[in-house]
């Protein structure tokens, strides 16, 4: 998240870049662990290795890993594991979760597995937490039991956070119960803590924290509040108690669904057709009667406009990720490529990377 600190080295950032048409909002990736029906497990995880790679390569400030459990065409289920497997095979990005679901696990554990992945790679390391959608259908309840988890547990997330950062910075009694439990490995500095969301309760944990947000502009309309962002910047109150991390400001990244292609008509036809696998999975396609293509795009067009997806050549999905991070006022986006094959996410990836959106006023003006 911050750009100031000597202590923690960090890949190439195009936020400041010294190209003459002027500063770049920094653009980081988001993987969701999803792959096609009939691709091995194996081979979505080097697809996912390779999309790594691939936004190394095109300057990308983060490469992020979802947290997906019990869903038979992922293989994100174990985010930590995923981003070792991932820092070793990259060289300079920042890699983490787009996020550990805190009520899932001991926050205790989470400290552990991230401090040890900071101390495999100094410096490289964030991690992004949220709270799992609630449910009450007897897959969530299952779910829940698998993991674990006690109904209700998200209920308690402001104060598993608290745990969460006691732990990682070192905090005395007052703000961690755990403090005579030492932390091992202890890195010299501790991963980048980020809160997710897209509702105002995350967004105003964060901002009490003193911690960056993401905010999930890439969930579906229906769970999505864009007052959450306001809010985020008005609850905020300095930390500088972060260490690694500029905790004196608020930190907004806004992440996005994204299908980039060479021509616009291409972007479509391809974002149409991811979204009709969508569509078709969430049982939204179940016909009223006789299905037809005239129904079935339809349905496709109603899921990117639910997802709120930017299709199109780079110029078109530059204007529109422009839009967006004036409309928020953003400080990076999050680009979450639509896309369910390896190969498509990376050409996203390549092709958005093409993309200059100039930074918000309070940013250009924090750089002079």
């Amino acid at each position: 998240m911050t750009t100031t600190s000597p202590r923690v080295p960090r890949s190439a950032d195009p936020d400041e870049s010294t190209d003459p048409a002027g500063p770049s909002l920094p653009l980081s990736a988001l993987e969701r662990g999803g792959h096609a029906a009939g691709t091995t497990a194996e081979q979505a995880v080097r697809d996912v290795v390779d999309t790594a790679r691939t936004a190394e390569a095109h300057g990308y400030r983060r490469f992020w890993v979802a947290e997906h459990h019990a869903v038979r065409t992922g293989v994100s289920s174990s985010p930590a594991v995923l981003i070792a497997h991932i820092a070793a095979r990259t060289e300079r990005i920042r890699v983490g979760s787009g996020g550990v679901m805190l009520p899932n696990h001991p926050p205790y554990t989470v400290a552990e597995q991230f401090a040890t992945l900071q101390t495999l790679h100094p410096g490289r390391v964030d991690l992004g937490i949220g709270r799992p959608s609630g449910g009450s259908t007897e897959a969530h309840r299952l779910l829940e039991a698998a993991l674990r988890r006690a109904p209700g547990a998200g209920t308690g997330f402001p104060a598993q956070i608290d745990e969460l950062l006691g732990v990682l910075f070192g905090r005395g009694p007052d703000r961690n119960r755990y403090h005579s439990l030492p932390l091992t490995p202890r890195p010299a500095t501790p991963p980048e803590v980020h809160v997710l969301g897209a509702g105002t309760t995350s967004a105003r944990l964060a901002g009490e924290r003193g911690l960056p947000f993401v905010y999930g502009h890439h969930l579906s309309r229906a769970v999505c509040r864009p007052e959450a962002v306001e809010g985020y910047r008005s609850a905020f109150r300095p930390d500088p108690d972060h260490p690694g991390q500029d905790g004196t400001r608020p930190h907004l990244a806004v992440s996005v669904h994204v299908v980039c292609a060479e021509t616009d008509e291409l972007a479509e036809s391809l974002a149409l057709r991811t979204a009709a696998h969508v569509a078709a999975r969430s049982g939204d396609a179940a016909p009223l009667g006789p299905s037809s293509p005239a129904r079935e795009e339809h349905l496709a067009r109603r899921t990117l406009d639910e997802y709120q997806v930017v299709h199109g050549a780079p110029a078109k999905v530059a204007a529109e990720l422009a839009a967006l991070a004036a409309r928020f006022a953003a400080d990076e986006l999050m680009i979450a490529p639509f896309e369910l094959t390896g190969q498509a996410r990376a050409r996203t990836l390549r092709l958005t990377a093409r993309v200059r959106v100039a930074p918000p006023a309070h940013r250009a003006a924090a750089r002079r």
